[in-house]
């Protein structure tokens, strides 16, 4: 089980639509944040939860309502999952079975325990490893017990290999760091700890498309919005993102979109290759 802190606000960190092979339950603290998955736009709330699902393909934005938006995330592998819903004799359980869990649910008593674990995680008093284990085990107690069982559906999953969600997180992090050319699929890899050969097969299983692609999109998709929802230059969003000339830029966005960073309208919908259309 891996655990993440979070504190983004609307430029720091943009994803493209992706999946993995965990289960990911996000928790948010403070703010409001925007997840899209299976196409279905959701806002969560201060208070609220939802479970991401093992590869059901996803997208997320923060700081869409306040500046900032807060949280945990509790990534669960597939198998500890199962092991858990062994132990609390979950209804229809089997072991070939997964179970997707769908809308949101209002839990502040999830909530509170997550506050005491990112206090837990900053301050990292003594035993504070110890500590952080038992409060997410109870947070994965409290959504097993009280999620909806309408919401909960059994499914046969025959997921191909994806990238880990830790791994795509650091390299969305990293990819959202980085302008245009400081970007070096070998540095992130280095970063990482694995080697390229095996980390793009996997990246693209994860996301679609290959990591330098995924790069470019993503560009792209910041480029849109700073036109589109902040009505920038396009002088200005090229030296913003990092290109060194506003020629490159346009070329980059021209072949990406098929039309040109001056043609941009508000009402013209993300189109990018490789990413289902209808994320924006």
């Amino acid at each position: 089980m891996t655990l993440h802190s979070f504190g983004y606000g609307s430029d720091n960190y943009d994803g493209l639509p992706h999946k993995h092979s965990e289960y990911c339950i996000v928790i948010c603290l403070k703010g409001s944040m925007e997840i899209i998955r299976s196409r279905e736009r959701q806002f969560i709330h201060p208070g609220e939860l939802l479970v991401v699902n093992p590869g059901e393909v996803h997208r997320c934005r923060f700081g869409v309502r306040e500046p900032r938006s807060e949280g945990l995330t509790l990534i669960v592998t597939r198998r500890m999952m199962h092991q858990l819903m062994q132990f609390m004799a979950w209804p229809d359980y089997g072991h070939n079975l997964d179970f997707l869990f769908g809308g949101k649910y209002s839990h502040p008593e999830a909530a509170s325990i997550a506050t005491k674990l990112v206090g837990e995680l900053q301050e990292q008093g003594r035993g504070y490893s110890l500590m952080m284990e038992s409060l997410a085990r109870e947070i994965l107690v409290h959504v097993l017990r009280s999620w909806p069982g309408d919401l909960v559906v059994p499914a046969h999953l025959n997921l191909s290999p994806q990238l880990p969600w830790l791994h795509m997180h650091k390299a969305t992090e990293y990819m959202n760091r980085d302008g245009k050319g400081a970007f070096r699929l070998s540095a992130l890899c280095t970063k990482l700890g694995v080697s390229p050969s095996r980390f793009t097969p996997l990246f693209k299983n994860s996301a679609g498309v290959s990591p330098h692609l995924y790069y470019n999109s993503l560009l792209v998709y910041k480029a849109r919005r700073l036109l589109q929802e902040e009505s920038c230059a396009t002088k200005e969003v090229a030296l913003k993102l990092g290109f060194k000339s506003v020629s490159h830029f346009c070329a980059l966005f021209h072949q990406i979109t098929g039309v040109t960073p001056q043609s941009e309208s508000p009402l013209r919908k993300m189109s990018l290759p490789g990413i289902p259309s209808g994320w924006d």
